[in-house]
């Protein structure tokens, strides 16, 4: 993996009024914008909003060990 790629994250959240579950949240991510958006997600809660960003982050942090070369994969 090439060290210098970036990631995105895209949050979009709205409120359904009425519904047991109020809270949506649509994801896109991607851990390398050059591959594109690679998953999506609808998520109803706001601890699986953080869950989805924090294994996102995780992932970006993954490819490139604290020395800021890449792991061997």
């Amino acid at each position: 993996m090439d060290s210098s790629r970036t990631g995105l994250l895209i949050i979009r959240a709205w409120v359904e009024e009425g519904s047991g579950e109020p809270l949506r949240a649509h994801v896109r991510i991607t851990g390398d914008v050059s591959q594109g958006i690679q998953r999506t997600f609808t998520v109803v809660t706001a601890a699986g909003v953080a869950e989805v960003v924090d294994t996102w982050l995780e992932d970006v942090l993954g490819a490139v060990p604290a020395t800021g070369t890449p792991r061997d994969a």
